[in-house]
């Protein structure tokens, strides 16, 4: 029987994006192919460090090479010998040449500014290498494949895209304790996501909403920093901006739920798992027509141009003023996000995985 190992050097650090869609990756993954080849998750660590990772269960392989870089560049490629070794967190071990990556943007070529200098020297130097060495590159959109191409990672031949799932959320129940704490009414507030990364837009956003919102209506950025870091960075948020901080899954969904519009302006993403998560929830969506999001979106969200506030604005206002316009895109959201889901990407996966063993 055929071998697949997984590198599950993310099981050790905190949660992000990537690290989370890997978890999806491996259930999804391990749940298809343990029938068909032996499938090991190999990791420096006895048991993932976040929680929401503790029911995979990974076979400790220890080195001489601690359990950073030099394990997933050293210890591993010995530990999975000939097998295939499936890479799902951007990075691979450059001395395994049967290894499939999952590199899920280029957005340290494309923003190199909104990386630690070291980060970004790092990524922009190895991933091309890694690339070359990887038997198929996997991405998340056609949007990310053809900037992977364009910044010489992989030829689009040899990139295959697994679009995300998104419904991870559903499986959450919503904590709408959190509207009572903050103070908001549900159905009467404006919903982003925080960051403070120039290519996350929010300058553009936040100049849009400046112009006060309809009577009882308030604007709310969930997760990200607080608004002493927005004034920092030049970007002055509007007056009675309701900055949530870190938020917990149960709380997002129960603000995505209870939002009049989600609106993400993002320049650029790889994928951009917010609007489609809002988009399960039943809430109407405005975006950048930029990077991943037309794809993503796919005619479920009114898309505008990523830096005119006024036509932000202006999507905003459509929305609230119409409910007739807000049920569409709900009903659009629904639909879209229906064929998104965890399930459908495991068995595009599965496809692509199954042809190399």
């Amino acid at each position: 029987m055929a071998s697949i190992d997984i590198n599950g050097k993310f099981l050790g650090a905190g949660l992000n994006g990537v690290h989370r869609t890997a978890a999806h990756y491996c259930e999804q993954l391990i749940k298809r192919t343990a029938g068909e080849h032996d499938v090991r998750l190999l990791s420096p660590f006895a048991a993932a460090s976040a929680a929401e990772f503790a029911h995979l269960t990974p076979t400790q392989a220890r080195g001489r090479c601690g359990s950073g870089q030099g394990w997933e560049m050293l210890t591993l490629p010995k530990l999975a010998r000939s097998n295939l070794l499936v890479n799902f967190c951007n990075l691979a071990p450059l001395l395994h040449g049967n290894s499939v990556v999952m590199i899920h943007d280029a957005q340290t070529f494309l923003y190199p500014q909104d990386y630690s200098g070291r980060q970004a020297a790092a990524y922009r130097r190895m991933l091309p290498w890694i690339g070359r060495r990887a038997r198929r590159i996997l991405t998340v959109s056609a949007f990310a494949r053809d900037a992977l191409a364009a910044h010489g990672i992989g030829h689009h031949d040899k990139i295959d895209v697994v679009h995300n799932g998104t419904d991870h959320l559903l499986g959450v129940p919503a904590d709408s304790t959190i509207l009572q704490r903050l103070g908001l009414q549900s159905g009467r507030f404006v919903l982003t996501m925080g960051s403070i990364k120039g290519y996350k837009n929010m300058r553009s956003l936040f100049r849009a909403m400046h112009q006060p919102l309809p009577e009882g209506y308030r604007f709310v950025v969930a997760g990200g920093p607080s608004g002493d870091r927005y004034s920092m960075a030049g970007w002055t948020p509007p007056p009675g901006t309701v900055f949530t901080g870190f938020v917990s899954d149960a709380e997002l969904r129960a603000l995505y739920s209870a939002a009049s519009v989600f609106v993400f302006p993002s320049l650029t993403e790889g994928f951009g798992l917010p609007p489609v998560e809002a988009m399960h929830c039943r809430t109407p969506v405005v975006a950048a027509r930029a990077g991943a999001m037309p794809e993503v979106c796919e005619g479920a969200a009114v898309l505008v141009d990523a830096e005119d506030p006024s036509a932000y604005r202006q999507a905003i206002s459509a929305i609230l003023d119409d409910p007739m316009l807000a049920d569409d895109f709900r009903a659009r959201g629904a639909r879209r996000a229906a064929a998104l889901t965890w399930d459908a990407a495991g068995e595009r996966l599965h496809s692509l995985i199954s042809g190399l063993v």
